[in-house]
């Protein structure tokens, strides 16, 4: 009698909160039935407003701003995103009739357009409006204006963004021409600074960063690598893609003259000499903080120049990464926390050019985050040497997978916001004193069955790592582990 009690007394429960939680959901439902309801009445009001001003003061007026900006507002708030893109187009036409082709309040309304156009997906559609504003501000601002500057770099951030966006078929073609915008950068900067201006060091970093890119494609193997070398010799010729040893270049198909193959010497990368110039702009940055007597952003540079020759397969970066680490202790780090942060094998080259060596630190940190080695069975997690402990590298985000080694580019222009779903795998390696990957292991999977585990695995095989440095030598890490993220390609 006590059970059915209790029985009776916890379904009586059950069914008042599973009433509850219906009432609750209904009342949600509701509200949100009559916002939607509100804001269709509204707009229909606007629309009659609409109506009226053209049939007093015909299609062009000024006037008819004010209920489009409204209307524009409630159909992005329902969610309608193709209606949204046709108000802003009229807008746009109203605007430039009403103030002429080059007036500044167009800028905030192509910008909205780009939005609206990212929503939706027109991918195309976007570039011309980045072509349209750079094109507006060149008008208002001249050629040499830091807005100049500002809308080329916008428009090579979203030729990155489109080589995962877009067709296969134009995916080179955008990241060359993402390259190509950031040469001119770094020339228009050039042309305006004086050379020992620092200024001058966050362009040359990010145009060394856009030719590793360059070699990552060349390397990365399938169609886009193929299409890579050809479209590269088209543009730059074959001197970039010759081997640094005298005598080895690129050998040309008797059956197809654009058919290139690369020929390289055992370990070398091919589009090295591109790795090569790169360092070069690392040298430069040092001469800039010579001339400033900075030394710390010369220790950085060095540390640049270092990772950049090493990842042509050619050298080992060791005398920079020495030198480097000697004269950051030379200015106040303790040989503590340097013997921690390079203890640690990262994915190198950075993105981004880190002058001072907190930054870079805090970066390697936030790639890393919260994430801590797990244990895996056959793997304790204890080590008698600071450099055998199982070490987390944080997560590494692919560009996409015909370019599976190379890291996705960060778009930091808030324009792009981009919601982009991944499928993440979990691994284990062992990462030697060259900074080469071994005994790859699949920890975890998410979603379980996805193609990404097979993708990971054969990437993260051929990654490179500046190699743990301890007490001034090279040194293996036998348990690694990473989070790798990828775009699935529908």
């Amino acid at each position: 009698m006590f059970k059915t009690g209790m029985v009776t007394a916890l379904l009586s429960t059950a069914v008042l909160l599973f009433a509850q939680v219906s009432t609750s959901v209904w009342a949600q439902d509701q509200s949100q039935l009559e916002g939607s309801n509100d804001r269709l009445l509204t707009l229909q009001r606007y629309e009659a407003d609409l109506e009226n001003l053209e049939s007093a003061f015909g299609p062009f007026d000024p006037r008819l701003q004010e209920p489009l900006t409204a209307m524009e507002r409630l159909q992005r708030e329902l969610g309608d995103f193709e209606r949204v893109l046709e108000i802003q187009t009229r807008r746009l036409q109203l605007l430039r009739t009403a103030q002429g082709l080059e007036h500044p309040d167009i800028i905030p309304l192509l910008e909205a357009l780009v939005r609206t156009e990212i929503q939706l997906g027109n991918w195309e559609d976007v570039s011309d409006h980045l072509e349209h504003l750079r094109s507006l501000i060149l008008a208002i601002n001249g050629s040499d204006s830091p807005e100049m500057m500002e809308a080329l770099e916008r428009q090579a951030s979203w030729f990155l963004a489109r080589v995962y966006l877009d067709e296969d078929r134009n995916r080179v073609r955008n990241f060359l021409d993402a390259r190509d915008s950031y040469k001119d950068l770094l020339d228009m900067a050039e042309g305006s600074l004086d050379k020992d201006d620092p200024q001058l060091i966050p362009w040359l970093g990010k145009r060394a960063y856009s030719l590793h890119q360059l070699v990552g494609l060349l390397n990365s193997g399938g169609s886009i690598s193929s299409q890579m070398i050809r479209e590269t010799v088209r543009r730059d010729g074959v001197a970039r893609l010759q081997s640094a040893r005298s005598g080895l270049g690129v050998a040309f198909s008797s059956f197809d003259p654009l058919r290139s193959v690369p020929i390289t010497e055992k370990g070398e990368v091919v589009g090295s000499g591109y790795l090569r110039m790169a360092a070069g702009y690392f040298n430069d940055i040092r001469k800039i903080a010579e001339a400033q007597g900075d030394w710390e952003i010369w220790a950085m540079a060095t540390l640049y120049h270092g990772d950049y020759n090493f990842l042509t397969g050619l050298r080992n970066g060791r005398s920079d990464y020495l030198n480097a680490i000697e004269k950051l202790e030379e200015l106040g780090y303790s040989k503590e926390r340097l013997e921690a942060f390079f203890a640690r094998p990262m994915i190198i080259p950075a993105q981004q050019f880190y002058p001072r060596f907190s930054e870079y630190e805090a970066h390697s940190q936030l790639i890393q985050g919260t994430l801590s080695p797990v244990d895996v069975e056959g793997h304790a997690l204890k080590a008698d040497k600071p450099w055998n402990e199982p070490m987390h590298a944080g997560v590494f985000y692919a560009w996409e997978e015909g370019a599976a080694t190379v890291a996705m580019p960060v778009l930091t222009d808030p324009l792009f916001a981009l919601n982009l779903s991944y499928h993440e795998v979990d691994l284990q390696f062992r990462v030697n004193s060259r900074g080469a990957v071994s005994s790859v292991k699949v920890l975890q999977t998410q979603p379980e069955e996805s193609r990404a585990r097979g993708i990971a695995r054969r990437a993260v095989r051929k990654m490179r790592f500046r190699p743990a440095i301890y007490d001034g030598r090279t040194r293996s890490r036998p348990v690694v582990q990473l989070r790798y993220r990828v775009v699935p390609d529908e």
